[in-house]
């Protein structure tokens, strides 16, 4: 898959079919527009791309405000491949952008640059100056403009619609079971494995200590999980959180991992968080602690084997 961030050197297209979105997550509403606009490029002869940002519109505009991301953007790229996409044109979003009426973005962008035949669309789609473009807007545009355009979803699951809102709002419940449902996939975090204070090995359970490009991370707590490495992925308990028992102020994801003992400081590894187990909360004694880890761990292990 090509990724373009220069549309200046991008190769013309016979026929380009283009998609153009946030795609936070690429879940499983993403994954069916993703889908229709692989299908309809293959079905013409033509190339599939998706069209996002970086950073997002609203992490630009609004950065107090804006969500916390789902993916680390190399990481929504690396789904965006394996989604099967001919390649993924990344634009600056910047004050420029941000003022182009929608009109502008798709005779300047999408036929201009691009030579988009067609484009394809989330029904929530919002693009353009103060998000005035929407899926309607652009079926207007493709009429005028001379471009075909086709409206995908909503994808709905067993009775929710599948959208990067509700998927934030399952992770920061701590409901990880639901937002794997909607996300088609387990929520990861993803980052090195640096040295921490290394408290678990004092109490028998050493941890790799991952500190997280991942913005959305879940509730302080314990969690059943999968540390995923280069060759392979280990089960693991994960303690999200401050250390309330040790009195430490700096919030950490410290995951042990089961039946392992190399040394993988400096790799980098990928969370899966399965389900949680419990919230955080402090003891009274390291023993008191040990005692609940023990516990966990089996919980753990259980969970894991349904997996």
């Amino acid at each position: 898959m090509e990724i373009i961030r220069d549309l200046e050197r991008l190769t013309r297209h016979s026929y380009p079919v283009v998609t153009p979105g946030n795609f936070d997550g690429v879940h499983l509403g993403h994954r069916a527009i993703l889908k229709a606009t692989i299908d309809r490029a293959r079905a013409a002869g033509g190339t599939a791309f998706a069209l996002t940002y970086e950073p997002l519109p609203q992490k630009f505009l609004f950065p107090e405000r804006a969500p916390r991301l789902i993916l680390a953007p190399p990481d929504k790229l690396e789904l965006l491949r394996l989604s099967g996409l001919d390649g993924v044109i990344v634009l600056e979003f910047n004050q420029r952008l941000s003022e182009v009426e929608p009109r502008d973005f798709v005779r300047e962008y999408l036929l201009g640059k691009i030579g988009a035949r067609e484009v394809i669309i989330g029904h929530s789609v919002n693009f353009g100056h103060k998000r005035a473009g929407s899926a309607s807007v652009m079926v207007e545009l493709g009429r005028e403009l001379g471009f075909d355009t086709a409206v995908v979803g909503p994808v709905k699951l067993g009775g929710t619609e599948v959208s990067s809102t509700k998927i934030r709002e399952l992770i920061s419940g701590g409901d990880l079971r639901g937002a794997a449902k909607l996300l088609g996939r387990y929520h990861f975090l993803h980052g090195p494995v640096v040295h921490g204070r290394e408290r678990g090995r004092t109490i028998g359970f050493p941890t790799a200590n991952i500190e997280s490009e991942t913005e959305c991370i879940p509730p302080d707590g314990v969690y059943a999980t999968r540390v995923v490495l280069d060759d392979g992925a280990f089960g693991s308990i994960t303690n999200i959180g401050m250390r309330p028992t040790f009195n430490e102020g700096v919030r950490s994801v410290e995951a042990h991992i089961f039946d392992f003992s190399r040394d993988i400081y400096g790799q980098r590894a990928k969370l899966e968080l399965i389900e949680r187990i419990r919230g955080e909360r402090k003891f009274e004694s390291g023993e008191a602690l040990r005692n609940q880890i023990a516990m966990d761990l089996t919980k753990a292990r259980q969970i894991l084997a349904t997996v």
